[in-house]
Order: structure tokens, then sequence, then C-alpha cells
């Protein structure tokens, strides 16, 4: 039987049910490079800093007045800190993963984790509406790194390609429940090529929308984007996997 038949039996029988067996449901769409000249991107450059610099002085004021340990702070001015921490990484984001990006870059990222998610056991949905969640490609980069290979020759890895998600609720999805659920995205790495993808954003009610940075190294500056898609494909399916029983207690009933 397919992998298609198999989607195909389990939707027919579990018709009008809400089933931890249903497999995930993922519509994937492209965005629009932020900057496209270098005018926009020095604009971000500044957003950038000056987020970063807000954050500084805030924790700065805020340890000098409740003392180094964050965690024992005062849950709102954790709160301020973390609000201030997500304003500078979405604005590293926007700068560092859209400069010099054009839109077919981020075309050709939607179209391979799309293809990449097809050869997992989830459903690759045809609109938003269809989709437990909904993946945005937001940016991509390719990165410097000194990471060694497994092998005996240990080649360094001096190239990761690197691709930025943005994953809300789509239409089968209640996203106050799903805030309340505690699904999260697995933070193990890849042993053998120290592929990974981090959470840089964690879904909250006031913000429901996990942001993540897939990354796959290559070997001597040979790095792919169409491997980082299966990174993140793959971490896709992890998560449907992790959190079958959260995912499904939060789907609507239709």
């Amino acid at each position: 039987m397919t992998r298609f038949a198999v989607a195909l039996a389990l939707t027919l029988a579990t018709a009008g049910l809400v089933s931890a067996n249903e497999p995930l449901s993922v519509h994937v769409v492209g965005s629009t490079p932020k900057a496209t000249t270098k005018e926009g991107e020095a604009q971000l450059k500044e957003k950038k800093d000056a987020a970063l610099k807000a954050f500084n002085d805030l924790q700065g004021g805020l340890k000098k007045q409740y003392g180094k340990k964050i965690e024992a702070w005062p849950a709102d001015k954790q709160a301020e800190l973390g609000a201030a921490r997500d304003a500078f990484i979405e604005a590293y984001v926007d700068w560092f993963y859209s400069s010099g990006l054009k839109q077919k870059d981020l075309d050709d990222s939607v179209r391979e984790v799309s293809e990449a998610l097809g050869k997992k056991t989830i459903q690759v949905a045809t609109s938003p509406a269809e989709a437990d969640f909904v993946v945005q490609v937001v940016g991509r980069a390719k990165v410097e790194t000194d990471e060694l290979s497994s092998g005996s020759a240990l080649v360094p890895k001096n190239s990761a390609a690197e691709l930025v998600l943005r994953v809300g609720p789509g239409g089968r999805m209640n996203a106050a429940a799903l805030a309340k659920s505690g699904a999260a995205w697995s933070g193990k790495k890849s042993f053998w090529n120290h592929a990974d993808t981090v959470t840089a954003h964690d879904f909250t009610a006031e913000a429901p929308y996990w942001l993540l940075i897939a990354r796959k190294p290559g070997t001597a500056w040979v790095s792919s984007y169409k491997g980082v898609a299966g990174q993140a494909a793959e971490a896709i399916s992890q998560f449907g996997i992790d959190n079958a029983d959260k995912v499904a207690a939060a789907r609507t009933t239709k």
C-alpha cells in the first residue's frame, strides 16, 4: 500500500473524530524578501542594532535592581525581558536571513521543504484552512562553521546552510488550546552531521507561532539549501511524532 493510500485510509477511518493517529497536516508558504536593496539592508541592520541595545539596556537595568539570577526576578520583569529578547531575534532574523535574498530563493525553499515533507508521513495540505500548521519560509543564509566531520580525516565543515521557518496554527488548530498544551520542538542534535533545528521563539497565547532555525552543515564550503530543507522536514515530522496527543487535543472539532 502506498503512503497516499495509507493516509487516505486513515482519513476515512477517523472522519469526524479527533485522533492522535491522524497524520500531521502542514501547508508550506513563502514570503516576500524584506530587503531587496542596499538601503533596505542598512535599515534592517539599524533596526537590529537598536533592538539589541534596547535588550542590553533593559537587562542591565533589571539586573541592578533585582540581581543577576533572572529566574528569581518578578514574573512580569522576566516577561518584559523575554519580549525584548524576542524583538531583537525578530529584527536579527529580518536582517541576517533576508540580506541579498531574491524572491526565487524563497520560492525554491518553499518547493524543497514541500517536497521533503512529501517523503514523510505527513499530509501536505493545499490550503491553510486544511492544515494543522502553516509553515512559512522566512529567510535563509549560509554561515561559516568550525565543526569537524566524524570521519578519520576530520575534514573541516566550513559552511552550513540555515533556513528560518515561522510555524503557526492552521485552520484545523485551536491556537489557545495549543498554547496550553506544552507542545514543543525537539532540541536534539544529529551527532554525525551536526544538523539541528533550534527554537528561536516559543509558541505563546500572545504570540502564537514558533520561530525555527534549521541548520545543515556541508563539507569544505559546500552546503546545500536542499539539504537544510530536508533537515527542516525531519524536524517537522519528529514534532508530529513527539506531540501527537497534544496536537490531537488542540484540533478543532468539525
